[in-house]
């Protein structure tokens, strides 16, 4: 932009005065040169701004355009008279190609000013990260000495796939977030130490057996030595290599229990359900961006992705009153949990569902040890009360696979 204006307002003129037409034509070639290089190259981080960017040099390139046939138009109708001008041109006066020249301009400008709004609508509803505060995607820096971003430390035999997902994920909710894993990038076992060195943050997915690998110890010692700041990621799931967070410090050498699991980190779980999943991802990509150059005095951000569910304060719009059977071990706190969060909501504990409008089936893995329970239920749906049923999938609180109330369930009721 800088080299553009000098030649324009500059270094044309060193060409003689009397050559002011050799002028009009450097300057129209800088302009269409200008032009196509911003088309290409794509400068601003909007798109809506590089198209409008474009519009603009376009203009100007018309506009000397317009200068240029204004020039040749003068020059021919001075030596030959206006008809020769015409039959060149194929304008009759001056004012044909003026005219001519506003309207192209306009046109241009429009056109490419409607082209700058869909193109913004366009770009808003792809799923990317985007700040709250700004609807736009965060920038994205590194330190100095640093390759990656994000080091994803794990163990293969239950990590490997789950990695592999948060990478690709990640990489598509933050376009030029360079990560480190091993499948892709590890060219030295040896080496281990320089690729933590290198990185900007350090991811430990926290499964069976991650803290008996020689190699993750050698990862997790090394993080710590270096002060890199840490996430952490558990898998929950069972069937994957997951247990309780407890289960997993147990594994844990005591040396590094402190530094790990006491020091306030970053944490969350890992699940496949892709509506939890991207909350998953968002703390991740928040905890990678708040240790990074450009956000590192922040203590937080508050990030979207176009098209997710929004959070929002909602009510029920006629009271309601929500049975939590004391059967149903677990049911009333999450019961009470609801109507803290959502107005008009009633919550009843009584031993009788009474006039509710709904009962809370809770399901865990003691769900239905309590027989009652079954009883109730099946009264519920003779009575045609509405059974809201909620899955347990924390492990601490006694989640478990679905599948697993296939087996406990009364046949009765599956």
């Amino acid at each position: 932009e800088l080299a553009r204006k000098l030649v324009l307002t500059g270094f044309v003129l060193l060409i003689p005065e009397k050559n002011a037409f050799l002028r009009l034509v450097v300057a129209t070639l800088v302009c269409s040169c200008y032009a196509v290089v911003l088309a290409v190259v794509r400068p601003y981080k909007r798109v809506e701004d590089d198209v409008l960017a474009v519009a603009t040099s376009l203009a100007l390139l018309l506009l000397f355009l317009g200068t240029n046939w204004t020039t040749i138009f003068l020059g021919i109708e001075e030596r030959s008279g206006t008809d020769d001008a015409d039959a060149v041109l194929g304008f009759g006066s001056l004012n044909g190609i003026v005219d001519t020249m506003i309207v192209l301009v306009v046109f241009a400008l429009v056109f490419f000013l409607i082209g700058a709004v869909v193109a913004a609508r366009r770009v808003a509803k792809v799923p990317t990260v985007r700040l709250v505060s700004t609807k736009q995607p965060p920038e994205l820096s590194i330190g100095t000495g640093i390759t990656w971003h994000l080091f994803l430390s794990h163990i293969w035999s239950t990590g490997q796939d789950a990695v592999g997902n948060i990478k690709s994920e990640l990489q598509l909710l933050v376009p030029g977030l360079k990560i480190f894993l091993d499948v892709d990038d590890l060219k030295d076992i040896g080496a281990l130490e320089e690729y933590i060195q290198h990185s900007q943050m350090i991811l430990f997915f926290l499964s069976c057996g991650y803290f008996r690998s020689k190699n993750c110890l050698r990862e997790i010692r090394s993080s710590l030595e270096m002060d890199k700041p840490i996430v952490l990621v558990q898998e929950a799931d069972p069937a994957k290599g997951g247990a309780t967070l407890q289960a997993l410090r147990d594994e844990c050498p005591e040396d590094l229990q402190p530094d790990i699991f006491e020091k306030g980190w970053t944490h969350t779980i890992y699940m496949r359900v892709e509506e939890y999943q991207r909350v998953s991802l968002k703390t991740i990509v928040e905890a990678v961006l708040l240790c990074s150059p450009n956000y590192v005095n922040q203590s937080s951000l508050q990030l979207c992705v176009p098209g997710e569910p929004e959070s929002q304060p909602l009510a029920f719009a006629k009271d309601t009153m929500l049975w939590a059977s004391p059967a149903n071990a677990g049911a009333q706190v999450l019961a009470e949990e609801i109507a803290t969060t959502f107005a008009g909501l009633i919550v009843s504990t009584a031993e009788a569902p009474g006039p509710a409008t709904h009962m809370l089936l809770y399901l865990n893995e003691d769900s239905f040890s309590d027989e009652r329970l079954a009883e109730q239920v099946k009264q519920a749906r003779k009575d045609k009360l509405k059974i809201v049923m909620a899955h347990e999938n924390d492990p601490d609180l006694g989640g478990c696979e679905f599948s697993k109330f296939f087996e406990t369930t009364p046949q009765e009721l599956i």
